[in-house]
């Protein structure tokens, strides 16, 4: 498991507007990448925002990225100006149970 961190800078609007966006832009893609498993989107500590994501490999998260650099270059440069991205080996991966699941 592979894990992509980008980062941008807010150009216009507000980080929810840009949600609005990503939802409506980038999901549809991320959702078709082979090797997609989850999608965070972040404020990160010095005022700018983005997304952590899953997925299955080095490969998956690159092939990603290049797409999604793609389209926020395309529909997003005048609200977003990309900052960073960097992927990283996901060493241990565990979730908690949802209150939902049951004990046996």
């Amino acid at each position: 498991m592979h894990m992509t961190m980008r980062k941008y800078r807010q150009l216009k609007g507000t980080p929810e507007a840009a949600i609005v966006w990503v939802k409506k832009n980038l999901m549809p893609i991320l959702k078709k990448s082979k090797g997609f498993k989850a999608y965070y989107a972040v404020a990160f500590d010095d005022g700018t925002i983005g997304a952590i994501n899953v997925f299955e490999s080095e490969d998956a998260a690159n092939n990603a990225n290049k797409q999604v650099h793609k389209e926020v270059g395309n529909s997003a440069s005048d609200m977003l100006q990309h900052v960073e991205t960097k992927v990283w080996k996901i060493l241990y991966e565990d979730h908690p149970r949802r209150s939902t699941d049951t004990v046996t």
